[in-house]
């Protein structure tokens, strides 16, 4: 493990694809869905130089906001001659609840909150995050030692000052997902990611937790499903979207310009792939089935998504449009924020039905405002 640094945290609350692609190229969109000019309330503004890339309301406490900052990604490197390349690169959460901000910073941030692009909280007091970085360790480590980690969102735990012999505050970490754009929660301690690398989907289960700041990785489980399918965007978080009844998980393919969507229950065992922790489960599955449920030309810089019952939320972050679509991938609403070109990242869904988004231009967050 790298050497401790601290790390900002803000809790606010393609080749040898595998993938079956959908015959017929998706479903046929409205002649015309009027756009709706909306106005943005700022609910929170980050810390200057910093963008916020992602949100996630914590289950177990209503009406507090989780969102990761980082700054841009910049060409200076981290190495242990260049230190300010590091500080570069730590993320930062920020917590919002009842209009009152706190910023969380890990001890070792710079290793398990790097460039941070994803967070998603599960239903048992844990969240997993996840970064766009090829190694957590030095730039000049030859190994791509990158991907998800566990925390405990007890207050007491994250982001506190370590204990002599804690490497950090997280309860676990996995590294197989260099260049990781999203992440979404399945179940219990797994998670589902977006490998940047070489566009696939990586699936985690953490199973138990090592104790806080340890390093025991060996009961961890990985799969991976359609490599080569996905691309990312430089930059540009691409996150994912759990929907439990069906068992169907929503892909922003920023780089592709589609939303996708994974039959999670589908793909067979078809081997191992090469993982750097001592996990025995780290199979690659093939001949899952990956569809377009939005296809090319609908959106065209795809970043945020949300469920909101059998809606799905998308941001395009090429023009600021928020858009809504039924669950057979028909255009039912566009929302248009006005925000900037480059600006709109991700999306949450309240409890309440409350509509937010991330901005990485400023590192604000906005309530849309509407009518209904």
């Amino acid at each position: 493990m790298p050497s401790t640094r601290a790390s900002l945290l803000v809790l606010l609350v393609s080749l040898g694809c595998s993938s079956k692609p959908l015959e017929g190229g998706g479903p046929e969109q409205p002649a015309e869905v009027s756009p709706e000019h909306v106005l943005l309330t700022q609910v929170y503004k980050g810390p200057v130089g910093y963008s916020a890339t992602a949100l996630a309301w914590n289950p177990n406490r209503a009406g507090e906001l989780w969102i990761t900052l980082r700054k841009p990604l910049n060409d200076v490197p981290c190495t242990e001659d260049i230190q300010l390349g590091c500080s570069d690169k730590v993320g930062v959460v920020a917590q919002l609840f009842e209009d009152k901000s706190v910023i969380k910073q890990d001890g070792n941030g710079w290793h398990f909150l790097r460039l941070p692009t994803g967070i998603a909280f599960g239903d048992n007091g844990n969240l997993g995050t996840c970064g766009e970085a090829r190694t957590d360790n030095y730039d000049n480590d030859p190994i791509d030692y990158a991907g998800p980690v566990l925390w405990s969102a007890d207050p007491s735990i994250f982001g506190v000052k370590p204990q002599p012999g804690q490497n950090g505050t997280h309860l676990d970490m996995l590294h197989a997902t260099p260049f990781c754009m999203g992440i979404a929660h399945h179940r219990d301690n797994a998670y589902f990611t977006f490998n940047g690398q070489i566009g696939s989907i990586d699936w985690y289960d953490f199973k138990q937790p090592h104790v806080i700041g340890g390093e025991d990785h060996a009961d961890g489980e990985l799969k991976r499903y359609v490599t080569g399918a996905l691309s990312r965007v430089q930059g540009v978080p691409s996150h994912l979207a759990f929907e439990r009844a069906s068992n169907q998980l929503y892909i922003a393919d920023t780089g592709n310009g589609r939303i996708a969507r994974l039959d999670t229950t589908s793909g067979e065992r078809d081997g191992d792939v090469m993982a750097y922790d001592p996990i025995l489960v780290r199979w690659n599955m093939s001949d899952a089935t990956l569809v377009d449920f939005v296809p090319r030309g609908v959106v065209a810089v795809p970043s945020g998504l949300a469920l909101e019952g059998t809606s799905l939320w998308v941001t395009d972050n090429a023009d600021g449009r928020l858009l809504k679509f039924d669950t057979d991938g028909t255009l039912t609403r566009i929302l248009q924020t006005e925000l900037p070109a480059g600006a709109l990242a991700a999306v949450a869904v309240s409890s309440s039905g409350a509509l937010h988004v991330s901005d990485l231009l400023t590192g604000s967050v906005y309530e849309v405002n509407m009518d209904d």
